[in-house]
């Protein structure tokens, strides 16, 4: 497992070193800051990333999270001029396209290429979400990062964190309200 240190070398990584393209960078911050597993990146939207007089959001859960002040300018950059834009897909409202017209990029060529910034996929999710149990109430994780109650749950009981509403989130799930 990563230690906060580490994943935060890691996003420094990303933010530093322009000799790597913005997409790849860009991808990295996603996983490191919101712990987006990579098969839900690879399919993000253009459009799951807004910006507006209050700074800007990407839509991750079903409510958007802030894009720090210090990367929006990247994301915007990277969302107006997405990689792989070929003459057969340069209409493509993928934010990370693949190859082929009309495709997202694979989430293990992702994987592949995060390694460039020294980025193993696994452990880097693992980290972020058992920094995120620690600094994040576990109703806003699940609702800005689309996360499962059950998945919160499980890393805040691995770390050790504080689950204050740990009762209300298993209600939820099981509790069905009755006619009566």
């Amino acid at each position: 497992m990563l230690t906060r240190t580490q994943r935060i070398a890691l996003v420094r990584n990303c933010l530093e070193w322009e000799r790597v393209g913005v997409s790849l960078r860009v991808a990295g911050l996603i996983l490191l800051l919101w712990a987006h597993p990579l098969n839900k990146i690879v399919v993000l939207r253009r459009d799951h990333l807004q910006r507006g007089p209050m700074g800007m959001t990407i839509m991750l859960g079903t409510r958007p999270a802030a894009v720090p002040e210090a990367i929006a300018d990247l994301f915007w950059r990277h969302a107006q001029r997405p990689s792989n834009q070929q003459t057969t897909n340069t209409a493509t409202q993928w934010l990370f396209p693949g190859t082929r017209a009309g495709a997202h990029l694979h989430p293990g060529t992702l994987s592949t290429r995060l390694k460039v910034l020294g980025i193993d996929a696994q452990r880097a999710r693992n980290a972020t979400l058992r920094d995120l149990v620690h600094d994040v109430d576990a109703r806003s994780l699940i609702n800005l990062l689309g996360y499962s109650p059950a998945v919160i749950t499980q890393h805040a009981a691995r770390t050790g964190a504080r689950m204050s509403d740990y009762v209300d989130l298993k209600r939820g799930r099981d509790h069905r309200p009755t006619n009566g």
